[in-house]
């Protein structure tokens, strides 16, 4: 395994007076990293299908065919099945600290590419079939968000509270999921301008792909600077 991914080392303990103190802070800061990072999966996870209406609208400037856009769409759900499955072997070994901002930044940064290729090559063979491979590389970088949320909560927590703190924990995709639409709504009015002038059928562009992604990346600092590994990779 590549050395970054490694399980944070332990540290020399704390003294014993700073331990209980320390140690509930910290607890109550991870799970709000764990929280916020998984929620930011949410804003790149489903962008596509915000965008196809805008693709496929025959009167706009692209009009893709919505067959061959269909199997773009379906990329993102396989690659994240296949993704949770494999990946989660790779988390169980590896820094969640290191992981969880990893997927999220890998996720953003294939979400913010899927818009290269529509203004490179419109609605072309070429366009769809890197659209495709984007589209899959985000459902498998998706895939990397669960897994170690669930290692932290394992080191983190006790077995009689993870049933309280993992149904909180839970609410997390639903609160990213519902900021996804709004947040596209106002990627689109305040910076679609800036890119493509008074072309507003392009906006969604900016509202769908790029300013969701711009959040996440925002997301996935914030993760890693509030989540640690292990108790004992903090003493």
């Amino acid at each position: 395994m590549w050395n970054f991914l490694k399980p944070a080392p332990h540290k020399d303990l704390l003294p014993e007076g700073k331990i209980d103190s320390t140690y509930k802070s910290l607890r109550w800061q991870v799970f709000v990293g764990i929280f916020i990072g998984y929620a930011g999966y949410y804003i790149v996870r489903k962008n596509f299908s915000m965008a196809m209406p805008f693709l496929t609208d025959p009167a706009g400037p692209y009009g893709f065919d919505k067959g061959s856009l269909s199997v773009v769409l379906s990329l993102n759900a396989v690659a994240y099945a296949l993704s949770k499955f494999l990946m989660g072997s790779v988390s169980d070994r590896s820094n969640a600290r290191v992981f969880l901002p990893l997927g999220l930044v890998l996720a953003a940064l294939s979400m913010m590419f899927m818009a290269v290729p529509i203004e490179l090559f419109g609605a072309s063979t070429t366009s769809i079939v890197i659209m495709a491979v984007l589209n899959f590389l985000v459902g498998w970088f998706n895939g990397m968000g669960w897994p170690p949320c669930g290692r932290v909560m394992t080191h983190w927590f006790s077995v009689k509270e993870r049933g309280t703190k993992m149904s909180i924990w839970n609410c997390a995709h639903n609160v990213g999921g519902a900021l996804v639409g709004p947040m596209a709504v106002y990627g689109a009015m305040w910076f679609g301008s800036w890119f493509y002038g008074v072309n507003s059928s392009k906006y969604f562009i900016i509202g769908t792909y790029i300013f969701p992604a711009a959040v996440a990346l925002f997301v996935a600092l914030l993760a890693y600077v509030l989540i640690r590994d292990t108790p004992q990779s903090c003493g």
